[in-house]
């Protein structure tokens, strides 16, 4: 029988090896196998596939587009998972430090744009990030990371933003209950996701023609994108236009739908 060694986290397999000739495997236990011929020694770990197979979420909160309540709603069930690590922040400078390349895809729905009430009571969209923050994340996600766009993320947009996003939306009915429509079950994303009701607002986007969109709703009998995906430079995008308020982070399939698209957008 071959010898059996435990190799602590982190520790190099090829440091035990030399020149030997080596198979890296994984099973359904998620463990890595190292065999070599060369003294016919078997060397296997768990805990370290583990720990390489952790996502880094970050998930950007703020109270623009109510998003504050929903974030935290999600950094929770993502984390619960077990297979992924998530940061919570408010914190917009982590766009424009060297911290943000530390994750594998951030999670952001307080967005681009907040509306501030002018002295006559009319309303003017302002920047919500520097030069520098914006920067930092449209350079996270080109160089190959993920982005998950929630909701306002799209909301008052132009420029480069829409093309990260690859759509804008500026209206909206008012928020009612409505079935969210599965239109492409074969994506990773949607896979075992159900038509699922929700309490929300349906956005009239528009959005780039050659998005594969996953799920719509319908108003005043058409149908809009309620979630799509592309992708930008080297790295993914998923966007939901759903999410108006925690509720809808609390229900199982939007919670399916969220856990699968950060899982995509992060392996780019």
């Amino acid at each position: 029988m071959p010898e059996v060694i435990n190799i602590p986290p982190y520790q190099s397999v090829q440091n035990c090896l030399d020149t030997a000739s080596i198979l890296l495997y994984t099973d359904d236990r998620l463990s890595i196998t190292a065999r070599y011929t060369y003294k016919c020694r078997e060397i296997t770990t768990t805990k370290r596939v583990e720990e390489a197979s952790t996502l880094k979420v970050l998930v950007l909160s703020g109270p623009n587009h109510r998003f504050a309540d929903s974030a935290s709603v999600i950094a929770d069930f993502l984390g619960a998972r077990g297979d992924m690590s998530v940061e919570l922040t408010d914190d917009k400078g982590v766009l424009a430090s060297s911290q943000l390349d530390e994750f594998d895809v951030c999670v952001f729905g307080t967005g681009f744009t907040r509306t501030v009430s002018q002295p006559d009571g009319a309303p003017k969209r302002e920047p919500d990030l520097t030069s520098e923050q914006e920067d930092g994340l449209f350079q996270f996600v080109s160089g190959g990371k993920g982005l998950v766009g929630i909701h306002g993320t799209a909301w008052w947009i132009g420029g480069r933003a829409v093309d990260l996003i690859g759509g804008a939306a500026n209206w909206h009915p008012p928020g009612d209950t409505f079935t969210v429509n599965i239109d492409d079950s074969d994506h990773p994303i949607t896979q075992g996701v159900e038509d699922f009701e929700v309490e929300d607002e349906i956005y009239m986007s528009a959005y780039d023609p050659y998005l594969r969109i996953l799920a719509s709703a319908e108003w005043s009998e058409k149908q809009h994108p309620m979630a799509w995906v592309k992708s930008y430079g080297d790295g993914r995008v998923f966007y939901t236009s759903l999410g108006h308020g925690p509720g809808t982070f609390e229900r199982p399939a939007m919670q399916k739908l969220m856990a699968q698209g950060v899982q995509w957008a992060a392996s780019s």
